[in-house]
């Protein structure tokens, strides 16, 4: 069960809050605060602070989260929390407004989709064991994205933007309530040319996405001792990316870092995504109900370079990079020349053709109870849910002659395979408060079929249930000393091979909070009896089949969460926000295994794939009464290794990145803005994908923006 308020933002002390435009997980950073466990949110006043349209940018700040870079505008974001595996972000329970958003949850957990950052209004990150109640990945933790709610008078805003490689923005939303209706209406357009430039061909390789949403409420009047709410979200967003997998090799990128092959000229993503929601709440003394009704399609084609001759890209790579050859391009010096468009070669160019349909409803009982001086906070969900993926995916041969052009050639017999899931989820929680103790006691029960029908049928069937225990003490108005145990789960999909992962997963942690300054920090260990990894084009060791999943039997995840927030105040009219956050994760492998798919050659003590071991951003910023302020964020990211094994040319470099922006308020409604990412122009290793092709990072970009409310 996914829509689930967190037990302290249920309700307000005398009033209650009777809006269902942004359905949250836990609240405001206040309420996160009080939650026996860790929890983060990020609000619309922070994210104005940058305008990213990145959201691994965005969550850069948020301790024990984690993510790999792949072309530099987070399309296709690849986040992990407390070292899941972060590949297309297929460990984590992601949602928007409390409802599962990934293309197909159960089935095929790719988040190939992703919400448009740009238009998010708020972002909260659930971790440790108030985990339990959104499934059904349940190791790591949860993602919620929170769209633009109804303003409760009529209002709106507008942002345009403008910057490096002919990049612009346009965001706009108006709304209004009244006492029994509200609306809101909501539109975004991104595009950009670009910062690759491709040998042989003058095409653009930056995209286009275009994103609508609109919000409608009726509602009875907000005194009624029965209180009824019915809100509908409608959703649609299409994407137009001229994007690749195919990196460089060692001596090409240190030639020129942002060059792209001319034979992944017709590489391009494409897609369409469409959701309608519908949300009921029913409100009476102590007692709060919200049912939700979801229908989510997703359509995507990922034209993209697969095999070079019989020779997949990945081998073609390692041949010019080492004289490591296949059977069809023997000699390093051939592979060299076909990479640069100098030598003929057929192309083998696949659709990467999928549809997805993800449809439910759920619902969530919160009841406060007081006995004595004990005070429960009571929650019961239940979702039933259906999710699939339908695979057409047909490869088309090109033909490279030697001056590096492509022509059409034919086209193959497309390879079909539907893959369903079915699933019941309900959790039960109570947060239990006495004196200065909060308990904090939840069950989670999972039950799903995964069916894959192909070449052959597989049908997975599981029930699962998990317990998870946390509690919080307060030890004075300053210090909060917290803990929790919890299990967790994260479905297989369905190949006839594989098993379910589980993970027992504990944290420690103190909070401070004094005249200003906000500190926490927290130790966690995540004890796998079975590592579960899918095979995608975009980050697995071996060949193997598209979603497939392989098991690495045990691992251990352990590490260390800082963050501190502190404004100082130098006078009535300038103040300095100043933050740290910092992530170590101790990720390792506790068997030795051969796998010639998702893992490779793994031995005991091997760390995890693309996880850093550690991360370190430092705010600091500006801000007078004047109306201007500054911000600037210094990330920095450890090196690590696109597999386990980490043989040559397969490591990705530890790398600094900072970023600049400025602001000025000219009066109440308007503003001016620019920002710089990264700002020294690194060009550093930060992506291999496939694992042996070297990716930068985005080069040196500047915008510059006004925004207007009204």
């Amino acid at each position: 069960m996914s829509l689930a308020l967190s037990a302290a933002s249920v309700y307000a002390a005398d009033e209650v809050n009777h809006s269902l435009s942004s359905v949250t997980i836990i609240g405001n950073e206040e309420q996160a605060q009080q939650i026996a466990g860790s929890a983060h949110v990020i609000d619309a006043e922070e994210l104005a602070k940058f305008e990213y349209t990145d959201i691994q940018k965005i969550l850069a700040g948020v301790p024990g989260v984690s993510f790999r870079n792949e072309e530099g505008y987070g399309l296709r974001p690849n986040i992990s929390i407390r070292g899941t595996r972060d590949d297309r972000s297929g460990k984590i329970t992601l949602m928007e407004d409390g409802v599962l958003i990934a293309p197909a949850p159960y089935s095929a957990s790719s988040a190939y989709y992703f919400p448009t950052a740009g238009r998010i209004n708020g972002v909260e990150v659930m971790k440790g064991a108030s985990a339990i109640k959104n499934g059904p990945y349940t190791v790591g933790g949860a993602l919620n994205l929170l769209s633009t709610p109804i303003p409760e008078t009529f209002g709106g805003k507008a942002n345009l933007e403008y910057g490096s490689d002919n990049m612009a923005r346009a965001y706009a939303n108006v709304g209004d309530s009244k006492q029994n209706y509200g609306w809101l209406i909501e539109g975004q357009k991104h595009q950009a040319d670009g910062f690759d430039s491709i040998q042989n061909a003058n095409d653009d390789t930056g995209f286009e996405k275009d994103d609508l949403m609109a919000k409608f409420r009726v509602n009875s009047d907000r005194s009624a001792d029965v209180y009824h709410q019915l809100d509908l979200k409608l959703q649609y967003s299409t994407e137009l990316s001229d994007q690749t997998y195919v990196g460089l090799t060692e001596a090409d990128f240190k030639k020129d870092a942002h060059s792209r092959y001319g034979l992944t000229q017709q590489d391009e993503m494409d897609n369409e995504h469409k959701e309608i929601t519908l949300s009921h709440l029913v409100e009476f003394g102590s007692t709060q109900v919200t049912t939700t009704g979801y229908f989510i399609e997703f359509e995507r084609d990922w034209f993209k370079v697969d095999k070079i001759g019989g020779d997949g890209i990945n081998n073609v790579i390692d041949c010019a990079n080492t004289g490591n050859c296949g059977s069809n391009i023997t000699t390093q010096a051939d592979a060299i020349a076909v990479l640069h468009g100098d030598q003929a070669a057929a192309i083998k160019i696949k659709h990467n053709n999928r549809s997805y349909e993800s449809k439910g409803i759920q619902t969530r009982i919160a009841h406060l109870l007081s006995t004595g001086d004990v005070e429960h906070k009571i929650e019961f969900g239940a979702r039933y849910h259906e999710d699939k993926e339908d695979r057409v995916q047909p490869t088309e041969t090109w033909q490279q002659d030697a001056n590096g052009n492509l022509t059409y050639a034919s086209t193959g017999t497309p390879d079909t395979r539907l893959t369903e899931a079915t699933a019941w989820s309900t959790y039960l929680s109570d947060d239990i408060q006495f004196g200065n103790w909060v308990v904090s006691p939840g069950i989670r029960h999972e039950s799903y079929e995964i069916k894959r029908e192909g070449s052959d049928t597989n049908v997975t069937e599981q029930n699962v249930t998990l317990l998870g225990l946390g509690t919080s003490y307060q030890v004075n108005d300053q210090v909060i000393v917290f803990a929790g145990m919890h299990e967790g789960h994260s479905p297989s999909p369905n190949d006839g091979a594989s098993d379910p992962e589980e993970a027992l997963n504990t944290e420690l942690g103190l909070r401070y909070n004094h005249q200003g300054l906000y500190a926490e920090t927290t130790v966690f260990y995540s004890d796998y009896s079975n590592l579960l990894g899918q095979c995608n084009a975009s980050g697995s060791a071996g060949d193997c089949d598209i979603g497939d999943a392989s098991n690495a039997g045990e691992a251990t995840v352990q590490g260390l969460e800082v963050l501190m927030n502190y404004d100082y105040t130098i006078n009535q009219a300038i103040s300095l926000p100043i933050g740290i956050t910092y992530t170590y994760t101790d990720a390792q492998f506790d068997t030795t295994f051969q796998d010639d798919g998702v893992w490779g050659d793994v031995k005991k003590g091997d760390k995890l794939p693309s996880l850093s071991d550690q991360q370190l951003q430092l705010r600091v910023g500006v801000a007078h009464a004047s109306g201007f302020s500054t911000d600037m964020n210094v990330n920095y990211y450890s090196a690590t290794c696109a597999t386990a094994e980490c043989n040559a040319n397969e490591e990705i470099d530890s790398y600094t990145v900072v970023d600049l922006a400025g602001r000025y308020q000219i009066n109440s409604q308007t503003r001016v803005y620019a920002a710089v990412e990264n700002v020294f122009d690194s060009e550093d290793v930060v992506a291999r994908a496939p694992k042996n092709g070297a990716r930068a990072q985005k080069p040196l970009t500047a915008l510059v923006g006004v925004g207007f409310n009204f």
